[in-house]
């Protein structure tokens, strides 16, 4: 009996920083459904995640993301500014240095995408060190220090591969994978909601001052001071409001991030279609929530499973051949 060849499966883990844990849960799926993947291109976290199954460090790497809270993350990276960001990174990547490994000595195809900071071009790490490549494609402008780079016999400064292909699927076919799934972390731009202040006193809620049931001065007099007291209350809440939405310097990076790549992600996948893009729900939490490891796992998990018949068709492991989902079948 003749074996059946399945298809080159190849996936685009795409940025998103804390959100990345979602390509853990989708993982976690593949796994489940037995369904092996063959090449691997990624983009920032997804370019770190991929890189720490491809080097062995995964329960390692698991047990050191899960401390990146926002206080435990500290302990990781050395802060000062210099190279275009506050955070220099390098110490965290020296943890797993021992198992770095030349991209061209990976068993499987593996490759990583960062931007180019002197022409803006996207650069497809696709040789070197695996870490080295991992951490310039996750260099997030304004936070994390830029990294130099050899590419092409020259040194090259580059920042994320988010600011020119947040899901690297065009990579993933050109490393020679047959049918690509994709994972698509910012499908919408969480960071949106944050700065929708609020523009009418009618939206500020404030408790109205209680009526009092006896008092030594006139009703009219009481009424005025009742009156006067919540006009103050309900002007100060609203000023508390107001400044409380004004953004900030770090999460003005941030959303400005979200905003590029949900926008550029958009587009490249009109482009470069998968023949399955996988968009995790992750409206509601933010690029920094490295605390909701657990959740944001889940949800990629949940994501992936919602899709078992489609994953399961474009891996081959369907005998019938009229349920095998076509190729671009997209989301």
């Amino acid at each position: 009996m003749m074996t059946r060849q399945l298809p080159k499966i190849g996936m685009a883990w795409g940025s998103g920083a804390a959100r990345g844990w979602a390509h853990v849960g989708v993982l976690k799926a593949l796994d489940e459904l037995g369904i092996e993947v063959t090449v691997e291109a990624g983009c920032s976290v997804g370019a770190l995640v991929s890189a720490a199954r491809r080097l062995g460090v995964w329960d390692e790497f698991l047990t050191w993301a899960k401390e990146l809270d926002p206080i435990g993350a500290f302990g990781h990276f050395a802060i000062g500014i210099g190279a275009g960001g506050f955070i220099n990174p390098a110490r965290a990547f020296e943890v797993f240095r021992y198992a770095d490994k030349d991209i061209c000595d990976l068993d499987k195809p593996w490759g990583a995408v960062a931007t180019d900071l002197a022409t803006g071009q996207e650069v497809w790490l696709t040789r070197g060190s695996v870490l080295d490549a991992a951490r310039a494609s996750s260099a997030i402008p304004l936070v994390m220090q830029a990294a130099p780079v050899m590419f092409q016999g020259a040194e090259r400064w580059m920042i994320d591969g988010a600011a020119s292909n947040p899901v690297p699927v065009s990579l993933a076919r050109a490393l020679g994978a047959e049918r690509v799934i994709s994972v698509d972390l910012n499908a919408s731009a969480v960071t949106l909601t944050r700065f929708d202040r609020p523009t009418t006193r009618a939206v500020v809620p404030v408790e109205p001052e209680p009526v009092e049931e006896e008092s030594f001065l006139p009703e009219t007099v009481t009424s005025l001071i009742r009156d006067t007291k919540n006009f103050l209350d309900r002007e100060i809440t609203m000023a508390r409001a107001k400044a409380k939405s004004k953004p900030h310097l770090f999460e003005t990076a941030a959303a400005t991030m979200d905003i590029v790549q949900a926008h550029l992600a958009q587009a490249r996948a009109q482009i470069d279609v998968a023949d399955l893009r996988l968009t995790p729900k992750l409206d509601d939490i933010s690029a920094a929530a490295f605390d909701r490891h657990e959740e944001i796992t889940e949800r990629g998990y949940l994501a992936a499973m919602a899709k078992k018949d489609q994953l399961l068709a474009i891996a081959g492991l369907y005998e019938d051949e009229d349920v095998r989902a076509p190729a671009g079948t997209g989301s």
